[in-house]
Formats: structure tokens, sequence, C-alpha cells
């Protein structure tokens, strides 16, 4: 299991995606579930996929000049273990 996490600079983002600049992050989003990503919080994202499906999703961003213009910062890791404690906070 991996993750990619990132960051855009909102400035930049305006500048060369333009307005509304929020549909970025939707563009984005298909990307990542186009190579067998799912949207976990914010904006990272995980898949149950190898090496090579975190490769191809991460050269397919790399192809997007908007997008290379407005990260400040990119991260991908292996998640070890993922545990969802939501439910214990819902529970009364």
């Amino acid at each position: 299991m991996y993750a990619i996490a990132f960051d855009l600079v909102i400035s930049d983002l305006k500048k060369h995606y333009g307005e509304p600049y929020h549909n970025a992050y939707s563009e984005i989003k298909k990307i990542l579930l186009q190579h067998k990503f799912y949207w976990i919080q914010g904006s990272t994202y995980a898949t149950d996929g190898d090496l090579s499906i975190l490769f191809s999703a991460i050269e397919n961003l790399k192809s997007i000049d908007w997008f290379c213009k407005s990260v400040r910062d990119i991260r991908a890791f292996k998640i070890e273990d993922y545990s969802d404690f939501t439910s214990k906070f819902k529970e009364k």
C-alpha cells in the first residue's frame, strides 16, 4: 500500500491554472483515480497497488505544467498499517 500527499501554493495555482482554481483538485483526483488511487483526506491519496502504479501516477502528474508550477511539496510513502479510528470517535 502506497500513498501520495501533496501541497499546492494557491497563489501559484491561481496564476498557472486559473479560476476557479479549486477545479484543479478535481482534475488531480480524476487522474489519481485512473491510476487506482483513492482519496483519503485533504490532498492525500492511497493505492493498494505496487511501486509501478505509484511511479505511473507520479509521471502523469509530472506531465501537467500547472501542477509542476504550483506544487510546494509532494511525497510518496509506503503505508505499513492503515487503521481507521473514525468509528471510535462516533461512538457514544
